[in-house]
């Protein structure tokens, strides 16, 4: 058993229980400070009958840590911790917090210096923001599905509007060159659970294993940072009425050995441009709709392949609700058509407003119809969410 496996199980529970301690900011030493963020899910979905499959219930826990470790010189250490259900094919039925696993997300040093940011290490590539920001309990599930998480590699940060001496009133507005590979290092190891899928060779069975390998497979897993994402995103950039934040990005990520060796390598190209206006209303309601559009040529590595997906959505909130509705669509052509829809909507309240001890604390019911290859199914979720920074 690899040495980081048994340190991920004793090492993130601590972590996780520790961080809530912390009300605010610790000073360390002169100029050396710590500080962070933690999130803990508590999830229930019911998932409805899709053809043959019966509906069932599956439970599980999401919780992400977020620690910085800010040092002299303008030098961060900015980590990621998550505990969650592994990405596998699961049986329709009843399971209650199967197959979660913890691993180190991102783990990065990074240097700034005016308007100049240089970072690298395991690091979370910019590549549009719906898969973290479609609203609504549901709303991201389709477009996660091109979120560069896990890679190896360093970029650079240029904040344009500050060099430019541009003020607030014109938003803020940078632009990021990041070069990567998948992670295959010890960071990779996987506590509790393993959560790399790949086919074994001999049998043709599928089988996890607890750390990324080659075999593995998939576009950017690859020797060599030659992989690429350059990125543009401006935040509260004010209009007549409201104000707008935007991405924009192109990726280039090289086949892996799994197409290398099925014949149908080619270079995945990717093309994605986001919005996200938030509306200041009448009564204290604030309303923000979002839409993001992604092309993918050669998706995944795999020649001829082509993916398009749009997400749009709308989040309506005068607190303590929020109630949320997306759209998402992913079209697939080529050597492996795909074709899905999701409607979903959701209604979130801040339980903190009904008493003082709950603070932090958000509950939220909701409901998806997500088809697929023409098979149609209803689902419907819960989420108590806590979320604390110190």
């Amino acid at each position: 058993m690899s040495a980081m496996r048994p340190l991920l199980a004793v090492l993130l529970p601590a972590l996780l229980a520790a961080a809530p301690l912390a009300a605010q900011e610790m000073e360390l030493a002169p100029g050396v400070t710590l500080g962070g963020n933690l999130e803990v899910e508590m999830d229930l979905d019911v998932l409805g009958r899709r053809g043959a499959s019966r509906a069932h219930a599956s439970a599980y826990n999401k919780t992400a840590l977020g620690l910085y470790l800010n040092l002299p010189g303008g030098f961060t250490v900015n980590g990621v911790f998550k505990f969650e259900p592994t990405d596998r094919e699961r049986s329709a039925a009843d399971r209650g917090f199967a197959d979660q696993a913890a691993w180190v997300d991102e783990l990065t040093l990074s240097w700034v210096q005016g308007p100049l940011e240089l970072f690298g290490g395991k690091i979370h590539p910019r590549f549009g923001f719906a898969w973290d920001r479609a609203p609504g309990l549901y709303g991201t599930d389709i477009a996660e599905g091109y979120e560069l998480a896990e890679k190896l590699g360093f970029g650079a940060q240029l904040a344009w509007s500050d060099l430019a001496g541009l003020t607030a009133a014109y938003g803020e507005h940078d632009l990021r060159f990041e070069m990567f590979q998948a992670d295959r290092s010890f960071l990779s190891e996987s506590g509790v659970s393993p959560r790399y899928a790949t086919v074994d060779p001999q049998t043709g069975d599928m089988r996890y294993l607890w750390r990324n390998r080659r075999s593995t497979g998939g576009a950017d897993n690859t020797r060599g940072t030659n992989n690429w994402v350059a990125s543009a995103a401006g935040h509260g950039m004010p209009l007549p009425l409201g104000t707008l934040d935007y991405t924009l990005g192109y990726s280039s990520r090289r086949a892996g050995d799994d197409s290398v060796e099925a014949g149908t390598a080619a270079t995945e190209t990717g093309t994605v441009a986001g919005l996200a206006w938030e509306v200041p209303l009448p009564f204290r309601v604030t309303a923000t709709p979002l839409v993001e559009w992604t092309r993918l040529d050669n998706a995944d590595g795999v020649r001829d392949a082509k993916r398009d997906v749009v997400t749009a959505g709308i989040e309506v909130a005068r607190r303590p609700f929020t109630v949320a509705y997306a759209y998402a669509v992913q079209r697939d052509t080529g050597p492996t058509p795909y074709d899905a829809t999701q409607h979903s909507a959701s209604v979130s309240y801040d339980l903190g407003n009904a008493a003082e001890f709950l603070k932090g604390f958000e509950w939220t019911v909701g409901w998806r119809r997500l088809r697929e290859d023409g098979v149609s199914a209803n689902d419907f979720g819960t989420q108590l969410v806590y979320a604390v920074r110190f």
